[in-house]
């Protein structure tokens, strides 16, 4: 059992993407001063969960559910952070949507890159003059707290969405996935164009982030009486 864990309580993060790291982690790292976030690297742990649901919030409680199964036993305070997120445009019918990762097909059957999905997805939209969408996060948060009065456990989701339009070409070098090609609704400019600092104050992410970070706080209170448990969202 990891040392920290007897009278702390671990935030996992239930994602291998470095990228979604880099943005989460500086959101959750300030919520008190008994938790600690660890990303799957930083325990040395690989999963590969497939996202085999039709919705963002079945993937996401996929993710969250595996790592806690697979780290039962090595943290007494556990909760398991999992995001899924999609792009809904809305002349493709709310596509790509949950497939938002794998969107672009590839002859040789590899997973797409960043590239290739931004690169089809332009092409798709070739002519097209609604270019309205959507970016939307949702978190599950999965728990399981062990203390002398009792287990305490939870499942919980939460999401955040922002509106944007696609653009008709790649603008801007920060950033990951669709960055370059969404516009954000009042900033005129693409999540590309963004420091992480920036985009951490108005992404669909963040604002999922935060949401889960007000009900972490709640949930946490509540795990002090094991009577009490949260509903499932």
């Amino acid at each position: 059992m990891d040392p920290v864990s007897e009278n702390r309580t671990a935030i996992v993060l239930a994602t291998g993407n470095r990228d979604k790291v880099k943005e989460m982690r500086p959101l959750l790292e300030n919520i008190s001063p008994s938790i600690d976030v660890f990303c799957l690297r930083d325990l040395g742990v690989e999963i590969e969960v497939d996202e085999t649901e039709e919705t963002l919030e079945g993937n996401a409680l996929l993710k969250a559910r595996a790592i806690i199964s697979h780290l039962a036993g090595r943290f007494r305070r556990m909760i398991a952070l999992a995001d899924d997120t999609g792009l809904e445009v809305d002349s493709l019918q709310g596509a790509p949507g949950v497939y938002s990762a794998r969107f672009a097909p590839m002859p040789d059957g590899r997973p797409p890159a960043y590239e290739d999905n931004v690169r089809y997805l332009l092409e798709r939209m070739q002519g097209v003059e609604n270019r309205k969408a959507h970016f939307r996060t949702v978190i599950a948060l999965k728990g399981c707290i062990q203390s002398a009065g009792g287990d305490f456990s939870f499942e919980h989701t939460c999401e955040g969405s922002v509106s944007g339009t696609i653009t008709l070409e790649r603008t801007g070098s920060e950033g990951f996935g669709y960055d370059p090609v969404f516009m954000v609704n009042g900033t005129g400019r693409t999540y590309a164009e963004m420091s992480i600092a920036e985009k951490n104050s108005l992404s669909h992410r963040a604002l999922a982030v935060r949401k889960a970070v007000a009900d972490l706080n709640n949930i946490l209170q509540q795990s002090s009486s094991p009577n009490r448990q949260p509903e499932k969202q």
